[in-house]
């Protein structure tokens, strides 16, 4: 079999057997590597969502548990070292296959802390007899039992206990995932559009970013079962996972993604080194190489330092860079603190604001990645108007940040003092004798419908009994009855402060329980005879605020405003890699993912996270160290988030206007080229094989314009 036949067809080696030739198509490729992009997308969005679980675990603060993620990013920082192979890699498929290997075996590593420190998480008898006789007064004033006491976390001398020898390891795999994460995005998207004309491109570039989003809601999906899952599953450990106490399966996922990721890699290895057909780049590719087989100079202008500089000296390439810089720095920013935000913004719950977060992000995006694909294979717009158009999406980002910065709800604040730090100090003379241990979050709401407290113990409560809102006589219980305290000393000091009244629902509650067609009248001469009785009573949960017409209004916003910028994500890809020449398409990519990676998406978490924790008003306290926030000043959360996220980004639009300045003439598809070179055909001169070489390289992806602005990068 001859050395071209061997580049096209499906096998190992020497070995390529007649029934693995139907395979080496594009569709079967496209199929399989759609697999592959949604079951990596899984990886990392499941890690996020069991952060929390994994901070519980190895008994890590927040900041400490993004230093582990960074694990991805370091490796793929790391990955600079090896641009000087990625030049002459050949088999890219096969190379593609060895980095998911690389990434399935971190996935394995990363459950592997479970196995060897499982949590001895079942109660004792003992335990359980104690938590039973002293149920009726948990977590109040006073007991000797408190589920959500935070102390027994702490070890003799009062730190906190941490699995180092577990983290390691996590992070070790989290690693080896960061390099088979590079590898696979830097060699599969290169050989996707090598092996696809010009004209098909756009949808199979579509295609390939909407599995990318697919990927993370599978992800959530996963990590939602895994998490409802004892930790070690078939054991009972005496109580639910709405208990403090309870360690979810977040080790469960990490095998199962490993196993997929092992599954579909294997077959992508035997994918030939280019796709049987005619016309695409990777055939021109192979064309422009047997051109320059015979000359001295083939070695010197494939060498790693003469890609690079091919690179670095192209403004248009550099422009695309810095502007990709800008945008991910901003948006990875802004959207890993996003379901955070929606959470304390408009007082949505921790886990429905993850699921707006997604749904707003994964619906839009996909949306518009699906119609843009579609539009630009049909119009074939010029690279000039591709590159204004994200021009224009940019200004209209800013525009909509600053807007927005308006839109939002007052902060639910926490009875207490408030310090010069600007910190909210729970601690107070009504609560002194009560001896709360440090514990979680356990806000209640006093009668009034406005005023929280941390807890029942920090509010002085001394009982408790279950209510239903609304109960009718006659009615049975309702297993989702509320909790309401009572006979609390700090609840009756802010009356006492504020003279506060009764709220219309509790008037309602308490003095009207299952009676209809109560007048307003009523309503207001009860609150008024009322009003001289102090209330010493609150409710479990925050205090209820009334943010829904703003959500909507954010979540509209922000659902439009995601499909217009995902229609200028193919588009942006497109005049990246375009204005390449073939040879350097796989190294641009790597180039873009690894600077990015050290540029925008390991610093930019970091520096928004910074800049969120300096508006906290009040912290979660461990060990007598104050470890994740528990409430921001939303006014300062609202302004610092959007109003940092445009001053970044109109930094990386004055760069998209430098593309659009020099993407003058630069050539998209097949058939603008064909068009304005039909007059100056390649004429192959035996004195001159240097320059016919290169003016037949350059004709294959720029003209003489583009020729000394080339560029690459991801989509921003």
């Amino acid at each position: 079999m001859g050395h071209s036949n061997r580049d096209t067809t499906c096998g190992l080696f020497g070995w390529r057997p007649a029934c693995l030739q139907p395979l080496a198509s594009k569709k079967v490729y496209m199929v399989l590597y759609g697999i592959l992009v949604i079951i990596q997308s899984m990886l990392f969005t499941y890690l996020s969502a069991t952060l929390s679980t994994l901070e519980k675990k190895f008994g890590i603060k927040s900041k400490e548990a993004a230093y582990i993620m960074s694990g991805n990013e370091i490796s793929q920082f790391l990955f600079i070292f090896a641009l000087p192979f990625i030049v002459k890699a050949k088999r890219r498929p096969l190379w593609t296959s060895l980095g998911l290997v690389c990434t399935g075996i971190g996935c394995f590593l990363m459950a592997l802390p479970h196995w060897l420190s499982p949590v001895a998480e079942v109660l004792e008898l003992e335990e359980l007899e104690f938590q039973r006789n002293h149920s009726s007064t948990a977590g109040l004033c006073g007991s000797v039992y408190h589920p959500a006491s935070l102390e027994g976390s702490c070890d003799a001398e009062g730190n906190r206990n941490i699995d180092l020898v577990g983290l390691i390891i996590v992070f070790i795999g989290i690693v080896l995932t960061g390099i088979g994460n590079c590898v696979f995005w830097s060699f599969g998207i290169a050989y996707l559009d090598d092996n696809s004309g010009h004209g098909n491109s756009p949808i199979m570039l579509s295609i390939t970013y909407t599995f990318r989003l697919l990927g993370p809601t599978l992800g959530f999906l996963l990590a939602s079962f895994c998490l409802k899952t004892f930790v070690n599953p078939g054991v009972d450990p005496g109580y639910d996972e709405t208990d403090p106490r309870w360690v979810g399966a977040w080790w469960l996922g990490y095998p199962i993604i490993g196993a997929l990721i092992l599954v579909f890699a294997f077959p992508l290895a035997f994918f030939p080194q280019r796709l049987p057909k005619e016309g695409t780049d990777a055939d021109r590719k192979e064309k422009e190489d047997l051109m320059k087989s015979g000359l001295n100079e083939f070695m010197n202008t494939n060498s790693f330092r003469a890609s690079i500089m091919r690179l670095l000296k192209n403004k248009l390439f550099m422009y695309n860079f810095f502007s990709s810089i800008f945008y991910a720095f901003a948006f990875m920013g802004f959207g890993t603190f996003m379901p955070k935000y929606i959470e304390f913004q408009f007082r949505i719950t921790g886990s429905n604001s993850s699921t707006y977060a997604g749904g707003i992000g994964t619906g839009s995006k996909a949306m518009g990645l699906l119609i843009s694909g579609f539009l630009i294979a049909k119009f074939k717009p010029s690279a000039r108007f591709l590159s204004g158009y994200s021009v224009v999406l940019g200004l209209i980002f800013f525009g909509v940040l600053i807007a927005i910065s308006t839109l939002g709800c007052p902060t639910s604040m926490v009875h207490g003092t408030m310090g010069e730090n600007g910190i909210i100090d729970i601690k107070s003379s009504c609560n002194n004798e009560c001896e709360c241990p440090s514990s979680r979050l356990e806000p209640i709401c006093s009668k009034d419908g406005t005023t929280n407290f941390y807890s029942p113990c920090q509010a002085g409560c001394l009982s408790k009994r279950s209510f239903t809102p609304n109960k009718k006589e006659g009615d049975e219980e309702d297993p989702k009855d509320t909790l309401v305290f009572e006979d609390c000393s700090c609840v009756q000091e802010a009356w006492n402060q504020s003279n506060f009244k009764y709220s219309r629902d509790w008037i309602l509650n308490d003095f009207f329980p299952g009676q209809e067609h109560i007048t307003d009248d009523l309503i207001t001469a009860k609150m008024e005879e009322v009003d001289p009785i102090p209330i010493d009573s609150a409710f479990k949960g925050w205090c209820p605020v009334d943010c829904g017409n703003v959500f909507a209004t954010f979540g509209i916003t922000m659902f439009v405003v995601m499909i217009l910028g995902s229609t200028g994500r193919i588009g942006n890809m497109l005049v990246a890699l375009r204005c390449i020449e073939i040879r350097d398409k796989s190294l641009s990519v790597a180039f873009n993912v690894i600077f990015l990676s050290l540029l925008a998406m390991l610093p930019g978490p970091v520096v928004y996270g910074f800049l969120i924790d300096n508006i906290c008003i009040l912290w979660q306290e461990e060990c007598g160290e104050p470890t994740n926030c528990l409430l921001y000043d939303s006014d300062q959360l609202r302004l610092v988030l959007m109003l940092t996220t445009a001053g970044i980004m109109f930094i990386g639009v004055l760069f998209d206007i430098g593309v659009w300045y020099h993407s003058k003439g630069l050539v998209i598809f097949y058939e603008e080229e064909d068009t304005k070179s039909s007059s100056n055909e390649v004429r192959h001169d035996s004195k001159d094989d240097v320059q016919t070489m290169e003016r037949y390289a350059s004709s294959l992806s720029i003209n003489a314009s583009c020729k000394n602005a080339l560029a690459a990068g991801p989509t921003h």
